[in-house]
């Protein structure tokens, strides 16, 4: 059996493709006005789960008011259901598994991020000392079992899946609670026309709830498995053989991908596209001057060159040092620039600066070299044309090593 590659467990495009596409252009005019009016209600479905208690009457208000929301919800194997059961597992798809969940088998959701109370509380799930360690959280969901006839329901998987292809490896912690196991599978289908996936590599929460609200309806098929106890196993033991058959119950792959997997490949995927947009910018955008930074190191070792006689010969060249010897040996004809006048605004500040840290460090004999006027001084008088332009490479070259050195 081929291995599953991380990047086939999440949908990387949010929208359809192909003819799908123009269905969903054509959908949406519609779609933003369903997803404005949902905004309302939603909030008064809020109102009502957060005030109603966890009976059949708040089960049959939330899922009417979620039927308007375009969540609908049907289950399979009803007749599995365990109310002895503490623990309910179910693999991760979509910002809104937990609430599907609910209108089945009313239970709590223990927070396992590092979110703020208002946001868990708004989320509809309870904070249980995750931020203080998995002892912690495992210590409090064993006497929330102890104490609620409410279960407990996890997703092991700790990270969001596209649900087609294969299951992220389980945590341990909801199989150490010494109770009973009643695993759920979830599976999403959305309208052809609007196809929208329901989570994204790098998607924020909102976006995905407010796609929930966008499309017509989303349905979540939940299935429910029958309840599995811990045979004398140890806990990754047990674990391993749940994430089975729930792989078995969707027809798709146990992988040993985890949750920092997926992080660590988010990040990855991200800065490569952020890399590529920066060095493939959009038509009509800027386009960057592969030659300026080598332009301008010419120029700080020549800076009476003009800029723009400096980058069309490193068009040429390609190569800072054999621009220099070019310039210098007279293969390259120029005007050459009046001190302190610079060919773009941009490199006025660095090459002023140059010229007085030039000035100030700069020998006698280096300023005899490189100019361009008649010297005073009668022993450069005298020098040869051949001695001078000798001199005058030697020391350009000088001044670009070590400016290479610095």
């Amino acid at each position: 059996m081929s291995a599953t590659n991380i990047e086939d467990l999440f949908d990387e495009k949010r929208l359809p493709d192909g003819a799908r596409f123009v269905a969903f252009i054509l959908y949406f005019p519609l779609g933003i006005i369903f997803a404005v009016l949902r905004i309302f209600i939603g909030f008064h479905a809020f109102i009502v789960g957060a005030i109603l208690p966890k009976l059949a009457i708040r089960r049959v208000v939330l899922r009417c008011m979620c039927s308007i929301l375009g969540i609908w919800v049907s289950q399979e194997h009803s007749e599995n259901r365990d109310p002895k059961a503490k623990m309910i597992v179910a693999n991760y798809t979509s910002a809104l598994d937990h609430l599907a969940v609910e209108l089945v088998m009313p239970n709590i959701s223990p927070s396992v991020w590092d979110l703020p109370p208002l946001l868990i509380w708004i989320l509809g799930y309870r904070d249980m000392g995750a931020k203080q360690g998995r002892a912690t959280l495992i210590q409090n969901a064993k006497k929330h079992c102890q104490t609620s006839s409410v279960p407990l329901l996890a997703f092991p998987e700790g990270a969001s899946t596209n649900g087609k292809t294969g299951l992220l490896k389980f945590s341990i912690w909801p199989f150490s609670l010494d109770h009973p196991v009643q695993p759920v599978v979830i599976r999403l289908s959305r309208p052809t026309f609007a196809d929208v996936s329901p989570s994204v590599l790098g998607g924020r929460w909102w976006l995905d709830i407010f796609w929930f609200l966008f499309t017509p309806y989303t349905h979540f098929h939940i299935k429910i498995l029958p309840t599995m106890t811990n045979e004398e196993e140890m806990p990754e033991e047990f674990t391993k053989r749940v994430q089975i058959q729930m792989a078995k119950a969707l027809s798709i792959k146990v992988t040993p991908h985890t949750s920092s997997d997926k992080v660590e490949y988010a990040k990855k995927k991200l800065f490569t596209e952020a890399q590529e947009r920066r060095n493939h910018p959009p038509p009509g955008g800027p386009v960057p001057d592969p030659f300026l930074q080598m332009a301008q190191q010419v120029k700080e070792v020549l800076p009476h060159v003009p800029l723009n006689i400096i980058r069309t010969d490193l068009a040429l060249t390609k190569d800072v040092d054999l621009t220099i010897t070019n310039i210098l040996e007279g293969r390259v004809q120029f005007s050459p620039e009046e001190p302190g006048v610079e060919a773009t605004p941009s490199t006025s500040v660095a090459n002023s600066s140059q010229q007085k840290q030039t000035s100030a460090t700069t020998s006698p004999s280096d300023v005899s070299s490189g100019t361009t006027s008649f010297s005073k001084n009668s022993q450069d008088r005298h020098l040869s044309l051949a001695d001078r332009k000798k001199a005058l490479v030697e020391n350009a070259r000088r001044r670009y090593l070590e400016k290479q050195a610095d």
